[in-house]
């Protein structure tokens, strides 16, 4: 697994700790709210209902209690400084909150048997009180039947309010107690999310360090196998391998430094052995630089005796030119007579030639004719056919003329005459098939006659351009000679400017003689410095452990 996906996933499962350690909180302070909700719900409103209740009980009675001082003969009525219809609405106003106080507790269903009882209690005691107190009261009241009024409040009032002060006493009582452990419960169960809150953030903290210590653990572990590496490639050491356990990006280092040792190890190798190589090579080249050496000097001597040989033959060259010169004028003379003689003998062979050719003409003319005479031959076969395939129709269709009878009587004129014209035409084509037969052997023995004419032109054309070939081969030979003579002389010419090209190249084969000696001195001080560098090279490759 690569860096990038350890962290990645140690990012992953930090956040999902964050997330699953918020979600758990959320969850327990939605379920705190619930319970608080509830808690207010079913034991803290319904306790305030029954204070309520309780308060405006009591409020009834005490506008009760004043509302009876308003009685004329009584001592306190002229205390009041307003009418009655003062504290009667407010009993009336009392008693309708009243009900809408018990409405509301009404509301509330209890889980608890109990509960239900005391709530059932209150509102039994609630209803007794309104019933045979609160409303006879205020009628009476209202009537101004104060005396009614006040034997009331003194006998009933007084025996039934004790008994709803004390049923609410006890509801409220009771809700009290179910308040107070349902918040037991509450900062109980409170505490245990806080406790299993912090259990799983510990967990989670312990998962997210086990895991960043594994990462720790395998990058730290490529580091120092990356920190090994580095310290045996400063001791020069390559011969240890340095491997690691992890597949992260590290160890892809790791593997291609690995790498990069082979490769430098065999390096190091190839350029030892090139070194002793190289040693070799140089103390070789140093040999051959001494003999070399050795070689220019007498090189040198060569030189010289080449040079004087030079000399010598270019004075020779020099007395082949001149002979040369001469018998070429000679030769030149030759080849004019016998060019003269040989365009004489041309001239006649150029007209035998066209009498030649016009017999040839003329015997090709004649067979043409002989040919064009066949030709003609053949259209008279042509037209001696027609003509009798036109006689068997024509006799074909006097038969039907004569099958047609009064019918056919013109037609068969129409085929007699032509008939008759078939016939004619046959003998017209065989006169000129003798008249053509005859030209034909007139055209063969013209043609033989000419034959013979042709190649007695050809045996004597035959002969003169033999002797015309001779000359030619005469005149060729003595312009041989002369072109020799020729060749010769611009050869030793040549030759001569050879020599002193060569005498001049031997100079500078010297110069460069004597500047391959100082060249081969300098190769044997190289040579000598190299297999020292060499020795040297060799020695620092040594230091390496392959």
């Amino acid at each position: 697994m690569t860096i990038k996906a350890k962290l990645f996933l140690l990012m992953i499962l930090a956040g999902l700790a964050t997330v699953g350690t918020s979600a758990f909180g959320i969850y327990a302070e939605l379920k705190g709210q619930d319970l608080a909700e509830k808690n207010y719900e079913l034991r803290i409103k319904p306790i305030m209902n029954v204070e309520e209740s309780v308060k405006l009980t009591n409020a009834i009675t005490t506008q009760s209690l004043l509302a009876l001082q308003h009685d004329p003969s009584g001592r306190t009525a002229a205390m009041h400084n307003h009418e009655i219809d003062v504290h009667l609405d407010v009993i009336q106003d009392g008693l309708a909150k009243l009900e809408e106080v018990n409405a509301k507790i009404a509301e509330i269903t209890h889980r608890r048997d109990r509960s239900n009882q005391a709530q059932a209690a209150l509102f039994a005691t609630q209803e007794e009180l309104t019933k045979v107190a609160f409303n006879p009261l205020l009628e009476k009241l209202e009537q101004g039947n104060y005396v009614g009024a006040q034997a009331l409040l003194i006998l009933t009032l007084s025996e039934v309010l004790p008994n709803f002060q004390q049923a609410a006493e006890h509801y409220e009582g009771i809700l009290r107690t179910n308040m107070e452990n349902e918040l037991a419960a509450t900062a109980e169960r409170v505490e245990k999310d806080v406790w299993i809150s912090s259990i799983v953030t510990v967990i989670n903290v312990l998962i997210i360090v086990i895991i960043a210590g594994w990462i720790i653990r395998s990058v730290t572990s490529g580091l120092r196998a990356a920190d090994r590496f580095a310290t045996n490639l400063a001791e020069g050491n390559l011969s240890d391998t340095v491997t690691v356990d992890s597949r992260d990006e590290i160890a892809e280092i790791i593997d291609h430094m690995n790498t990069a040792r082979d490769s430098l190890r065999n390096t190091l190798r190839h350029i030892g052995d090139a070194s002793q190589q190289l040693a070799s090579a140089a103390e070789e080249t140093s040999a051959v630089s001494e003999q070399t050496d050795r070689g220019v000097a007498r090189q040198m001597q060569e030189i010289e005796q080449v040079a004087a040989a030079m000399n010598e033959m270019t004075s020779t060259v020099e007395e082949v030119a001149r002979n040369a010169s001469d018998a070429s004028q000679s030769a030149q003379s030759s080849n004019d007579s016998a060019k003269h003689g040989q365009t004489i003998l041309g001239n006649a062979v150029n007209a035998v030639g066209i009498l030649s050719d016009e017999i040839r003409q003329s015997s090709d003319t004649i067979d043409s004719l002989k040919a064009e005479s066949e030709e003609i031959g053949k259209v008279l076969d042509v037209i001696g056919a027609i003509a009798d395939q036109t006689n068997l129709l024509a006799l074909n269709a006097a038969i039907e003329a004569a099958r047609a009878g009064e019918h056919g009587r013109g037609f068969a004129v129409v085929a007699e005459e032509v008939r008759a014209l078939a016939s004619r035409t046959q003998g017209s084509t065989e006169e000129i098939h003798g008249m053509i037969d005859r030209l034909q052997s007139r055209s063969t023995a013209a043609v033989a006659a000419m034959q013979r004419a042709h190649d007695q032109v050809d045996h004597s054309t035959q002969a003169m351009s033999e002797t015309e070939a001779a000359l030619g081969e005469i005149a060729h030979g003595v312009s041989g000679i002369n072109d020799l003579n020729f060749q010769i002389a611009s050869a030793a010419e040549q030759q001569s400017a050879v020599a002193e090209e060569i005498n001049r190249n031997v100079q500078t084969i010297s110069q460069i003689s004597e500047e391959s000696a100082q060249g081969a001195t300098q190769t044997k001080t190289a040579s000598a410095e190299l297999a020292r560098l060499a020795e040297e090279l060799q020695s620092r490759i040594a230091g390496f452990r392959l």
